[in-house]
Parts: structure tokens; sequence; C-alpha cells
């Protein structure tokens, strides 16, 4: 039987609001007549989680698939789990902290039916996160968005039609960043408002100081970024030590001063250096990881 939606929904210590969700997204089907699977993705949370996630499927094992990850892997891990997994034409993925309800899901498929759009993301209101998160959200959709036409970045809120679905399950990279490696395949992206909550319950697994790694990891494997960074202060750094040099001149004959200017200009050069290993450090790292292939996920149950 042909399946129109896989919706995914990646677990991490939540118990409460995935019993809503199984509901939510049941009813919000039967009311659009549409085939549907449910794969909940727990990715190695509390054993709650897991257990709620038995109680709900032994309701409706015809619509529930569940995955249990070996260890934990992060949103984008079990996303990517819950993508490989997926049957249905088109992948609708959503968090289970109900900050976005179900029910927001028909806004995401009615666009699609009406534009036929590769993916639409649901984006959020600004106002409902905190201005750090906003300035360093807005920070890396220009990075990327530059490098990649303008296409949106957009959120974990998302709806992918099947052809891109397929490019994902093909693409062969660790640390696979879906929404970034989204644009490498199509421009057409869209994006509508949605209804955006308080979480239900827990707090957000990304703290700031993980965000912060999350946009270092991005920059580093998707872009030349800190290559060029480099390559701007070595230059300027020669240009400088070019300066100094005509400047240590200039005084040694005005003067008639002694001035190092050779260990000066040898511990200058140094810098440079050990600052051009660090980073090419980090590519080769980069090119290691890529050889030995590091899985996304590890699954140990699925049912």
């Amino acid at each position: 039987m042909q399946i129109d939606y896989s919706i995914i929904v990646p677990v991490y210590n939540s118990v409460e609001s995935l019993g809503q969700i199984f509901v939510g997204v049941k009813t919000l089907m039967e009311e659009l007549g549409k085939s549907y699977e449910l794969i909940f993705v727990e990715d190695h949370g509390r054993s709650e989680s897991w257990q709620e996630l038995l109680r709900i499927r032994a309701t409706d094992p015809e619509h529930i698939r569940i995955i249990r990850l070996a260890k934990n892997f992060g949103q984008n891990g079990a996303t990517l789990c819950g993508i490989d997994q997926a049957a249905g034409d088109r992948v609708i993925t959503i968090d289970d902290d109900l900050q976005v309800m179900p029910a927001e899901i028909s806004k995401l498929i009615a666009f699609q039916n009406e534009f036929e759009t590769d993916v639409i993301y649901g984006i959020f209101p600004a106002q409902k996160n905190a201005w750090l998160r906003r300035v360093g959200s807005k920070g890396m959709k220009r990075i990327f968005g530059g490098r990649d036409g303008k296409a949106p970045i957009g959120s974990s809120f998302r709806l992918i039609n099947s052809h891109i679905v397929s490019q994902l399950k093909n693409h062969s990279q660790d640390h696979l960043f879906i929404n970034q490696v989204i644009t490498w395949y199509t421009q057409d992206i869209r994006q509508i408002e949605v209804e955006h909550n308080p979480r239900m319950e827990g707090q957000s697994g990304y703290s700031l100081w993980s965000l912060i790694l999350l946009s270092l990891r991005l920059m580093i494997y998707y872009t030349s970024i800190p290559i060029k960074i480099m390559i701007f202060l070595s230059i300027c750094t020669a240009v400088g030590i070019v300066g100094l040099i005509f400047y240590y001149i200039y005084y040694q004959m005005e003067h008639g001063g002694m001035v190092d200017l050779f260990m000066i200009t040898v511990l200058l050069s140094m810098a440079i250096i050990s600052a051009s290993i660090s980073v090419f450090g980090v590519y080769i790292n980069r090119i290691y990881s890529a050889r030995v292939k590091r899985p996304n996920y590890s699954i140990k149950i699925k049912l």
C-alpha cells in the first residue's frame, strides 16, 4: 500500500507530549483522508520516553513505527534515521516538544498542494526567541543563504518532497546537516509562518554553548570561511610585517639605534605558520572523518 506522508518525530526525554502528537497527527490525517505513517525516533534519552512510545504503538501498530537509537546522536541524526526509514511519498518532520502543534501540518500540506514546492519550512515569529538566539540564527542564515542562492535555511518543521528525500537518503556524508544539504539539491524552497507555542515539558536540548559549537561545526564542515579568514589575516599580517620592516629601517637611519628586526620577523612568521597549520589541521581531520565514514546514527531497536 502506498503511503502519502511519513511524519517523523525525533524524541529526546519527552513523555507527556508524545500521546498528544499521535492523536493530533491521527486526527489531521483522517480529516484530510491521507494515508500516513508516524515514525518516532527515540534518541537514547530517558527510558520513560521509550516506554511511552511502546504504549502508544500498541494502540495503533498499523500507523506507528518506533525506533530507538543505540546512543544519543542529536536531533539531526535522529531525523536522518527517520528519513532513511520513511516509506511515504512525502516526509514531514516535527519536534517532540509541541511548540508546533500537529494541526499546523495542514498548512505545509496545503501550501505544497498549491505550489508543488520541493521543500516547505514552517517558520516562527521572531519575537518568540531570545534576542541572542535570533542574532545568531540570522547570522548563520546570512552566511549560508549567501552561499546557496539566497535559499532559506528554514527550521526543523518541514515538508520534503519525494525526490529530495531520495537525495538525502543517498547522500553519503558524516555530520550531514539536513537543511544545508537540501539547498545543494534545490532552490525551490518556500517558507510559511506557523503558530509557535511554549515548550510543554523540559527545556531545549540546545544550550547556548551547544548552539555555538553547532555553528562552528557548520562553518567548518560546509564552508571555506575559516580558510578565507586565515588567508585574510595572513595577508594583513604579512603587510604589517613589511611595514614594520620599513619602519625599523627608517628608525635606525634616523636614530642610529640597533633593533633586532630579524627576531621580530621570525616570531611573527612563526605565528602565521602556526595559525595556518591549525586551520589545515581542522580540514585534514574533516578528510579523515569522511574517510572513516562515522555513522550519523545507529539503530538499537526498530518496531
